[in-house]
């Protein structure tokens, strides 16, 4: 939302922009203001479309009937919303469509959090009267808000909820630093944590265990030791904040770190990698699979690729074996012992065998109508 202010600032609509978040009765003031804005040329941002599941047929409506000969030139219309399956089509069809993700990797966070407002905005870098404690303060906050957002990628170790922290999160706690910052004396620490850790970030926690272990993590990254010079964020050392200086030096700072990250920067074992590869491989597959013909497409029914893979799998089973032979050539023999696990293993594996023979073979069968 604050990257749409500020680009309808740009754009001279920020007195004409009107936004309203979705919700129980909101229908009827949303429709209200779409067909003002449709008059008089100004914009209308509708936000989290997903919690209007039971309006969203009267959106389309609404949006089906809009036309360029009636319309002013300078209506916009914009909504937002989490992934859903209720979502109009003929909106997703006929507008222009845009995604915001965290980028992948702790280097990329970082560098994203540096290149967006208002930390990007020099006025704003500049603007704390103490200046090496914010800059401090504010590499540990953005490093604090990237690990939260890789530990995603983890699974339940991780968190057990995965949680949507996203940049109006990290805005909002930058604003509240360069604030508290310029009115106390001293760094208030309780202060900063709470309202970063309880609220900001805290607001969107439902379970007790992910509470305490991001209020764990935030202080690690809220504490005296940052303001230290070359203070460790992580346990190996290779993360350290920086020395202070201008924004082009913490940015080129931020570029230069590591691309591969271990997972003791984000509190976990080594181990937990295995787990964060194997969601990534599963996601990619996931999606490989989405991609596959369908019905009508020319790749066949799905009843018919179905049964070309059972055929190739069944083309490749083995023979099994001959039970009566091994038991010949391996009798059971007091000083040879693994005759009598080979024997039991073959029996094992044989019955593995006919059945998966048998289940391909049944599906053949059931997709022929013979059974």
């Amino acid at each position: 939302m604050a990257a749409l202010l500020k680009f309808s600032e740009s754009k001279g609509q920020m007195e004409k922009l009107a936004a309203i978040s979705l919700g129980q009765g909101q229908g009827v003031i949303a429709k209200a203001m779409i067909e003002k804005a449709y008059k008089e040329g100004s914009w209308v941002v509708l936000q989290n479309c997903h919690l209007a599941v039971s309006w969203m047929t009267a959106l389309e409506k609404i949006c089906s009937d809009f036309s360029r000969s009636s319309a002013h030139e300078d209506f916009r219309l914009w909504l937002t919303s989490y992934p859903s399956p209720k979502f109009p089509v003929s909106i997703l069809q006929n507008g222009v469509k845009m995604t915001n993700e965290p980028p992948k990797g702790l280097a990329a966070n970082l560098a994203g959090s540096y290149s967006r407002d208002p930390i990007s905005d020099p006025d704003f870098f500049d603007s704390c009267r103490w200046p090496k404690t914010f800059k401090s303060l504010l590499y540990g906050l953005c490093f604090f808000h990237a690990v939260i957002q890789e530990r995603r990628n983890f699974g339940p170790l991780g968190w057990n909820i995965p949680y949507e922290y996203n940049e109006s999160d990290m805005d909002i706690s930058v604003r509240q630093l360069v604030k508290f910052l310029n009115q106390e004396e001293t760094v208030p620490w309780k202060a900063l944590r709470y309202m970063t850790g309880q609220c900001n970030y805290g607001g969107r926690v439902t379970d007790a265990w992910d509470r305490r272990c991001l209020t764990t993590l935030l202080d690690k990254f809220y504490c005296e030791g940052v303001l230290e010079a070359e203070y460790a964020l992580s346990e190996s050392g290779q993360y350290m904040v920086p020395e202070e200086g201008d924004y082009d030096s913490y940015a080129e700072f931020v570029t230069g770190l590591p691309r591969l990250v271990r997972p003791e920067v984000f509190g976990l074992h080594d181990n937990a990698d295995i787990t964060k590869n194997k969601n990534e491989t599963y996601q990619m597959f996931d999606s490989l699979l989405l991609t596959e013909a369908r019905a009508g497409g020319g790749g066949g029914s799905k009843e018919e690729m179905l049964d070309s893979v059972a055929g190739d799998i069944l083309s490749k089973v083995p023979k099994a074996f001959n039970l009566e032979k091994t038991k010949a050539k391996y009798p059971t023999d007091y000083e040879e012992s693994m005759n009598t696990v080979l024997v039991q293993e073959i029996d094992r594996f044989n019955r593995l065998i006919n059945c998966i023979r048998d289940s391909l073979t049944n599906l053949k069968k059931r997709w022929l109508g013979w059974l």
